[in-house]
């Protein structure tokens, strides 16, 4: 029995601890980006569309005449739908051979001794290193970890194990990459998906997919010496606890006692 697990957590919730690792971001942000959706391609694809807004402002003069002053992007949006079928008709295509490798072996009298604290250390992070690498290599995409880390189920069709995919998608708030007629869009997420069976197929899925670009502001630490401009005069002071009156003085409040209280004690 196929239940949509409405109650548990997403499969794709364990990434989010991989990202700190360089080594891992193959699989949650690719440089070269899988095919598809993540990897996964719609057996039929029918309507690709992309939109790209702004939000530009309007002022009214004294002449009621409008004037801009803002042009503010709106989050790139694609929408992609197409239909996933129980039985497909594809060409057997060969698979590339993959060259073996030639390392070097280890020499067990250059390796250095571990402290047992050390080696235990050392144990856990390659087991912890294993399993990460495991989920990277063998699938290198999100729906390859889907595969791996969900199996069919017996009797669940295909329609189903798919909308079970965009949905972990979905419910894990993942960003990945989106291919269109027109080049690869990332760090796009879901916004909203519809899948439709109609009445004269049980056998065909009509899945529509619009996804968002996703943004995500960073702070930026900056020292004293790199302030220009309005945020100089908007510096705040630096406050001594403990220390009544000792508290240097900003630039701007330097100019207002200049121009200002020591003009009038003249």
């Amino acid at each position: 029995m196929n239940v949509v697990p409405t109650d548990n957590p997403s499969i794709y919730s364990y990434l989010t601890t991989l990202q700190g690792n360089q080594e891992l971001l193959a699989l949650v942000r690719p440089n070269n980006p899988p095919p598809g959706i993540a990897g996964f391609l719609l057996d039929i694809v029918e309507d690709d569309g992309s939109e790209l807004e702004s939000d530009i402002t309007d002022h009214y003069i004294e002449d009621n005449t409008a004037i801009q002053d803002h042009i503010a992007l709106r989050p790139e949006i694609v929408t992609v739908s197409g239909r996933v079928a129980e039985l497909v008709k594809t060409v057997v295509t060969a698979k590339p051979i993959t060259p073996a490798q030639n390392t070097l072996p280890i020499i067990p009298e250059l390796v250095p001794e571990l402290t047992p604290g050390g080696q235990e250390i050392e144990d856990s992070y390659v087991e912890a290193q294993a399993q990460g690498r495991a989920a990277v290599v063998s699938d290198q995409s999100l729906y390859g970890y889907y595969q791996s880390q969900s199996k069919r189920q017996p009797g669940q069709t295909k329609q189903g194990y798919i909308y079970g995919y965009f949905y972990q998608l979905w419910k894990g708030r993942q960003l990945f990459s989106v291919e269109t007629p027109w080049g690869f869009f990332e760090n796009m997420a879901i916004q909203s998906l519809s899948a439709k069976q109609g009445a004269d197929s049980k056998s065909v899925s009509e899945f529509s997919i619009t996804f968002k670009k996703i943004r995500i502001a960073r702070t930026i630490s900056i020292t004293e010496g790199l302030l220009s401009g309005r945020a100089t005069w908007q510096q705040a002071a630096e406050n001594h606890n403990g220390i009544v009156g000792q508290a240097p003085l900003t630039s701007a409040q330097v100019v207002q006692f200049e121009n200002q209280i020591a003009p009038n004690l003249a």
